[in-house]
């Protein structure tokens, strides 16, 4: 293990005790488990990309370089998620977080911040030039800590939903 890959946290757990490393293909049902406590659809119902085991599955294949886990004392206590997206007739690369979660057990480690950085460096040797995230805007805490990571010029898009289950069309189908 490295120095980088070694954390201090805030509350007297070691700095031999967290490593970050790149997903692994046994990785994957701790990962989808510990996103389903995070991203729960009663937390988040208008979430705009739901959390499942297809996008998680095409991340690790498509993008594995960019599919980070923390683990501390052999346990997976967080993960970071993301992809280089290449414009055609661009020379412009863009980093982009898709799904970051740390369990909340492990909260105040700066473990977040530990795997956003590391996923930054990835996409900075990789040629990003900027880096994007989003949010919902209701979710005060992660907008605080990208807000302290650097990230800025907040732009506000309309995402919309509708609830389908007053529809005579849902309540039909429900009765057959």
């Amino acid at each position: 293990m490295t120095d980088d890959d070694k954390q201090h946290g805030a509350n007297g757990r070691g700095d031999d005790e967290l490593e970050i490393r790149e997903m692994e293909l046994d990785d994957l049902s701790s990962v989808f488990a510990l996103g389903e406590k995070v991203f729960t659809a009663d937390q988040w119902p208008s979430l705009y990309r739901t959390w499942d085991e297809y996008e998680l599955v095409d991340l690790f294949s498509s993008d594995g370089r960019y599919c980070l886990v923390a683990e501390y004392e052999d346990r997976l206590c967080g993960f970071v998620l993301g992809t280089l997206i290449e414009k055609r007739k661009s020379s412009w690369r863009y980093g982009y977080v898709l799904w970051i979660a740390v369990d909340p057990s492990y909260r105040r480690m700066n473990i977040a911040r530990r795997l956003l950085d590391r996923l930054t460096n990835r996409l900075i040797e990789d040629g990003a030039r900027i880096m994007l995230v989003d949010t919902d805007p209701d979710n005060k805490e992660a907008m605080k800590f990208f807000k302290r990571a650097g990230y800025g010029k907040e732009v506000r898009h309309v995402y919309m939903s509708r609830n389908l289950t007053g529809t005579s069309a849902y309540k039909r189908r429900r009765r057959d």
